[in-house]
């Protein structure tokens, strides 16, 4: 499996209605329907940075009462790694993919009904039916 690249995007943000420019983590070589992995950056939720705050901590070898101390954090400061939104542009930049959707095609025309289960439905649903349904 080759690295996955990042790839720029213009799209139509279902949540906001506006148009997003989005850098997407894609896999190349996967299938067009799970080709777009993940949401790096989008133009609508910019990247705030943030100071992490300082932490009370316990000295653990005091045996009877609990002495805390305030644990320093740099003042730097540090940008979140991801995007926080739901990221349902993947679904439509996998859906707008060419080959996503393929067109279901019988195989002999005489009890087809499994393989047409196959291509359709998810593989648990497939394996319920093969075990209890037919």
């Amino acid at each position: 499996m080759k690295r996955m690249v990042l790839t720029q995007h213009t799209v139509r943000c279902p949540l906001e209605d506006e148009t997003a420019s989005i850098t997407v983590r894609t896999a190349p070589d996967s299938y067009p329907s799970r080709r777009h992995r993940d949401v790096t950056a989008c133009s609508l939720l910019p990247s705030t940075p943030f100071r992490p705050l300082a932490r009370m901590c316990y000295f653990t070898d005091v045996p009877d009462v609990p002495v805390s101390y305030l644990r320093e954090v740099s003042s730097a400061p540090r940008h979140s790694l991801g995007v926080a939104c739901p990221k349902r542009c993947l679904a439509v930049l996998n859906a707008a993919e060419p080959g996503a959707a393929e067109p279901i095609r019988c195989t002999s025309g005489v009890s087809d009904s499994l393989e047409l289960i196959r291509q359709t439905q998810n593989p648990a649903i497939t394996r319920l039916l093969w075990f209890y349904g037919m």
